[in-house]
């Protein structure tokens, strides 16, 4: 048996590593500008190929970025985007503008990460492949690479450059935004509900197929029987490996039928503090109350990390703007802006 799902907070949301989430928040801003572009529907303009694709569209501190490799990103951003986007003429230069500005910061942060010795081994990325892909997900992964017009080498060199992006933003704009002992005590004050834990009862459960078999169990448990002895020769549930072990059980974490049987008396550490039986769409259950934890908070000196990560949360999108700006401003850029026009995507 598992813990009902939370609903997420602001720092938990989705499956994927926070930075990761975040830094995929900061490339879909952009995703802002096409929403609004308020252009009208009109037949689709005809690809012509004008200028030879091995020629640079833009050069970034002496890296040369191809016209072939612009078509490729704007072909798979107008792909990808298609259902967002009305297509016609008026709103190609802005959507050129967004891909060949995503290029170039790319282009900036692996000069960057290169120049400060931030690598990415094929080992990192079959670990991040590993972690963030269960086997059916990877399938799944596999089977849309066509769907997206992505190979499995292009899959991964998008993931080896999230990476590289992950890292440096970790190394040159998280680990450097300023947070005062001032700004954590004001937060701590005027959040005072956000830091304090709940009563909870640290939990053991075990469950049975039948109501005839679980009120057997129980005598026995009353009787004197080891809980836990029970659990691993009758329980059919999962949490039969940990020995019935529920960790602490707060309010919103179980079923009401479960929880009004937990939380229905007080604590008695004295007894055996077996509750009645429960039943469920798993069968039927047996709860032991073992420990009590009372509400309490957090202190300031407790809370002060997490406090730090919700100010530096706050702040990540000025920093990293910030951060790359000057990246821009540090680095010689040439679009060639006849070629960028000429380039019609469609």
């Amino acid at each position: 048996m598992k813990k009902a799902n939370r609903q997420p907070s602001p720092m938990h949301d989705l499956n994927l590593p926070k930075c990761n989430r975040w830094l995929m928040r900061v490339l879909f801003l952009t995703l802002i500008c096409i929403i609004l572009l308020n252009g009208c529907d009109r037949e689709p303009v005809q690809k012509s190929a004008i200028i030879p694709e091995e020629e640079a569209i833009v050069v970034v501190n002496n890296k040369r970025i191809s016209l072939a490799r612009f078509q490729r990103h704007l072909s798979l951003f107008l792909k990808r985007y298609s259902q967002l986007l009305i297509t016609d003429e008026k709103q190609l230069p802005k959507i050129k503008d967004i891909v060949i500005n995503q290029l170039i910061d790319e282009e900036l942060i692996n000069q960057e990460a290169s120049r400060k010795g931030v690598n990415v081994s094929n080992e990192e990325i079959e670990s991040e492949i590993a972690d963030t892909l269960s086997d059916y997900e990877k399938e799944a992964a596999d089977f849309g690479l066509d769907r997206t017009d992505l190979t499995e080498t292009e899959w991964k060199e998008r993931l080896k450059q999230l990476i590289i992006n992950r890292k440096m933003v970790q190394q040159e704009v998280l680990a450097k935004i300023p947070v005062t002992k001032r700004e954590i005590s004001s937060y701590y004050e005027t959040h005072q509900r956000e830091f304090t834990i709940p009563k909870a009862y640290r939990v053991r459960n075990i469950t049975l197929a039948t109501y005839a078999e679980a009120v057997a169990i129980r005598l026995k448990i009353l009787r004197g029987t080891n809980f836990m002895f029970l659990v691993r020769e009758h329980s059919i549930s999962p949490d039969k490996s940990t020995d019935g072990d529920l960790g602490f059980i707060e309010r919103g974490d179980l079923p009401l039928e479960m929880e009004s049987e937990i939380f229905r008396s007080s604590f008695n550490p004295s007894g055996l503090d077996i509750s009645n039986i429960v039943r469920s769409q798993d069968g039927f259950h047996i709860f032991k109350r073992e420990q009590y934890r009372r509400q309490r908070r957090l202190s300031l000196k407790e809370a002060r990390p997490e406090i730090k990560k919700i100010l530096v949360s706050q702040k990540q999108d000025a920093a990293y703007q910030r951060w790359l700006e000057k990246l821009k401003q540090n680095a010689k850029i040439s679009i060639d802006q006849a070629m960028l026009v000429s380039e019609e995507g469609f």
